[in-house]
């Protein structure tokens, strides 16, 4: 999977939130907030289908739009990215900071502690 851009992780955080989305669904959410159009939201979502970001399934006739992998697992991506090349944070990384984030429920934290720390497999 390759690591999601700043309008990606606005992409994905609502659909971590209300997954499964249609593309209408999610234009109504971003469009506003990004200034986008319902075809650029459509080009990016099929992007992020194509970098294995989003997946998609049929509903009710309709492709909707769902997080190809976890919360935890996704950020934990970004945020080892961010402390290795920027920070230069070679070993455990500090997760308590995190602790307190409205974004993650307990078991999201653990599980983001876990990938983190090499506790689980990253592949």
């Amino acid at each position: 999977m390759s690591q999601p851009n700043r309008t990606e992780l606005i992409i994905l955080k609502i659909l971590w939130e209300e997954a499964p989305l249609s593309a209408r669904e999610l234009q109504e959410k971003v469009g506003p907030k990004l200034d986008w159009s319902f075809s650029t939201t459509r080009t990016t979502l099929s992007r992020m289908v194509e970098k294995s970001i989003l997946k998609t399934e049929k509903k009710h006739g309709v492709r909707v739009y769902l997080p190809a992998q976890s919360k935890a697992r996704t950020l934990s991506t970004v945020m080892k990215d961010f402390f290795e090349s920027v920070l230069e944070i070679d070993g455990p990384v500090p997760t308590a900071a995190f602790y307190e984030s409205k974004m993650l429920t307990r078991e999201e934290w653990d599980e983001l502690n876990q990938y983190l720390n090499g506790e689980q497999d990253r592949d």
